[in-house]
């Protein structure tokens, strides 16, 4: 099977020739991986790995006003690292929507420190972009067709519009907001779901087969605004969103990724659409669970632990945790399996192998 077989083939719940997988690591461990392979292409790495991937493509916001005031390059392993900023300090940035980070002193992670509705009033105060600014190329058909002609699943992604939310108001405001100022968080939305709602019917439009949206809705141990704010809120948007995209194409594959536990929206988050869960954090969600609860009506989308097997098992640990899902949730398919998160720097090359090499060659 190509990839795009393979993973079409467990989408619709039936079992491939292999589980498929899906590679995703820090910048430092790409490295290591590749000097074990003796190759510098990440797609021979997956190759060897048995790791499918995804083909993908995005829709981007017009900022030349701020691109023209950037001065400099955001270096290292760090996220955000690669792209112009405004720095307001040598290790303090801010992006081309106002919201100011700060890399961290080991160079390898970034914290949130500001946003353009921290202290406003209403939402008004944010110069927040329309529709009439998004970004695609005019071959957007043509670039999504030559990758599905190539084997891919193809894949287009917008942010969770929660995410987007916090970053500009800040996570606390914006979580109390939910309770003392509704009106605020409602208004917030009507633009940020108004962008992305655009933006996502047309990555349809031109033909992928799965919309993504990804940001994380919860902790390790429950939903962050909490089910009931959630489900008077966040929910009738998104199922908004995810209809406008289903009358486009039916058969469209949504995704959501979220760490932490949702259990207790999971229901809700079914009824309006999704139907590909990411990223099956074990800490918070057992997978053997979800796929035995819901396992007809969703596909589990990683499994594997970035928190305890990975970074601090055996070889023989990784290689269990592998099995477990391969038998335990991939028997009649949906199952694409992954670490958990982007696999960190503390998590062995042997761990690494033994975890994919397992899947892989899986009997």
């Amino acid at each position: 099977m190509t990839p795009r077989e393979r993973i079409l083939t467990t989408m619709h719940h039936e079992r491939p020739d292999r589980i498929p997988t899906v590679y995703a690591a820090r910048p430092e461990v790409d490295r290591m991986v590749m000097a074990h392979f003796a190759t510098d292409s990440l797609a021979e790495v997956c190759r060897l790995l048995g790791a499918e991937g995804w083909g993908g493509i995005g829709i981007g916001v017009d900022f030349a006003e701020f691109e023209a005031r950037t001065d400099g390059e955001l270096t290292g392993d760090c996220p955000y690292a690669g792209a112009r900023y405004v720095f307001h300090e040598p290790d303090v940035f801010g992006d081309a929507w106002g919201v100011v980070r700060r890399k961290g002193r080991d160079g390898r992670y970034v914290e949130w420190l500001s946003g353009p509705l921290v202290g406003a009033d209403s939402p008004d105060e944010c110069d927040f972009p329309g529709p009439e600014r998004l970004m695609e190329s005019p071959d957007l058909a043509g670039q999504i067709r030559r990758q599905k002609d190539a084997g891919l699943f193809v894949t287009g992604g917008i942010t969770m519009p929660f995410k987007t939310a916090w970053e500009l108001r800040g996570l606390e405001n914006l979580l109390a907001d939910y309770l003392l100022a509704p009106a605020f968080v409602e208004g917030l939305y009507d633009r940020v779901f108004t962008l992305y709602g655009e933006m996502a019917r047309r990555m349809v439009r031109a033909g992928i087969d799965m919309l993504a949206i990804g940001g994380d809705i919860a902790m390790q141990d429950r939903v962050m605004m909490g089910p009931e704010a959630w489900r008077r809120i966040d929910k009738p948007r998104l199922a908004r969103l995810i209809a406008g995209c289903r009358s486009i194409n039916p058969d469209l594959f949504v995704f959501i990724h979220s760490d932490g536990d949702i259990r207790a929206i999971l229901p809700d988050l079914i009824d309006i659409g999704f139907n590909v869960i990411d990223p099956v954090q074990p800490e918070c969600i057992d997978p053997v669970w979800l796929k035995r609860e819901y396992g007809r009506d969703i596909v589990l989308h990683g499994g594997g632990s970035v928190q305890r097997t990975l970074p601090f098992g055996t070889p023989e640990d990784c290689r269990a945790e592998a099995n477990r899902l391969v038998e335990e949730c991939g028997y009649d398919g949906g199952l694409v399996i992954r670490a958990s998160n982007a696999i960190s720097f503390d998590c062995p090359l042997r761990n690494i192998l033994a975890f994919f090499e397992t899947v892989r060659d899986h009997q």
